[in-house]
């Protein structure tokens, strides 16, 4: 029975203690943001001017594998810009986020406004924009080859769908979406302009020297390697993981992933690997997020709350959940 001198715990007083516990780590280091922003860029280009360099076919696969490895975890750095925990001036963190996605087709610009969809609506309305997880209703309404899709999803998105699939939704979501940010339309024509000059720069480049078939081959493989690292990261971060809490904040940290990994996968994947925090708590840098999910269990064991879970690793939860679908129940 609780004492009288106890005040009751309430969602109100529980997020004031969650907000209260975190506000040590938020403050920006730029030097670090930046730091991995060149680190994985460096990598990057340098690795792809390696691979152009060599005539055996052998070594130009190799380093464009690397390359695209490296790409795939600079293109996390999107994220961080669209959350402005990258220079934290928002004009630049967009620009570079456009100057990194635009080679891949990727349209930073939309992804950039329905993000603050999906932050907004994650765990709480079937419209989020970043949904994965299909609801009951949908796979009962659904074709017998969409109920096939919806049983096969992570294998199919991971391995087939990959990175063109993922830029298509994002296209999709973003017209379905524009009556809900009205941005969403000029930074469209905005992300459809810059991806045709980058790649027309690209292909004058390739006409000139007359590589058609390396230029080929290296999208196909940085494309392919991209997508599995992008979908397996889209996956892992919400699938299964749709529930509804009393509070908003507590929505967050119960509706997203967090996957255990060492302090170098924390950094390669810009603290992604704790996304219940960053949904929770979105300013907070990547690399004080570790700091902060300690924070934050203190404070739900203290009111009695369900801890939040750490899964296994990447690699891990992803063939253990590949293994079985699952469905929102809606009420």
């Amino acid at each position: 029975m609780r004492s009288a001198l106890v005040p009751p715990i309430t969602p109100k007083s529980l997020g004031q203690d969650l907000c209260k516990a975190v506000a040590p780590w938020g403050q920006l280091n730029r030097w670090v943001s930046l730091g991995r922003f060149g680190s994985l860029g460096l990598v990057c280009l340098g690795s792809t001017a390696i691979a152009w360099q060599l005539n055996a076919l052998g070594g130009f696969v190799f380093w464009t594998g690397v390359a695209a490895i490296a790409y795939g975890f600079w293109l996390v750095c999107i994220h961080d810009a669209v959350h402005q925990t990258l220079t934290g001036w928002r004009r630049v963190d967009l620009w570079l986020a456009r100057s990194l996605a635009w080679p891949i087709a990727w349209p930073a610009g939309v992804y950039s406004e329905l993000h603050g969809l999906h932050h907004r609506w994650n765990g709480r309305d079937l419209r989020d924009p970043e949904r994965i997880q299909w609801s009951r209703a949908e796979y009962q309404a659904a074709s017998p080859l969409r109920r096939w899709y919806v049983r096969h999803q992570w294998a199919w998105d991971i391995l087939v769908a990959g990175a063109l699939g993922l830029i298509w939704d994002i296209f999709r979501q973003g017209w379905t979406r524009r009556g809900n940010r009205p941005q969403v339309l000029p930074q469209m024509r905005l992300d459809v302009l810059g991806i045709l000059l980058t790649h027309s720069s690209l292909l004058l480049w390739v006409s000139q020297t007359g590589a058609w078939a390396h230029y080929g081959l290296f999208w196909l493989i940085v494309t392919w390697i991209v997508g599995i690292m992008m979908q397996t990261r889209a996956h892992l971060e919400h699938y299964g993981r749709w529930q509804p809490q009393a509070s908003p904040l507590l929505t967050q940290l119960y509706s997203a992933r967090n996957v255990n990994g060492r302090c170098w996968v924390n950094w390669l994947m810009g603290g992604l690997p704790y996304h219940a925090v960053h949904h929770a708590f979105p300013h907070i840098p990547f690399e004080q997020l570790p700091q902060a999910y300690v924070a934050i269990q203190t404070v739900l064991q203290q009111h009695q709350q369900i801890p939040l879970t750490l899964e296994a690793g990447y690699w891990q939860t992803t063939i253990q959940e590949i293994q079985h679908y699952s469905l929102i129940e809606t009420q």
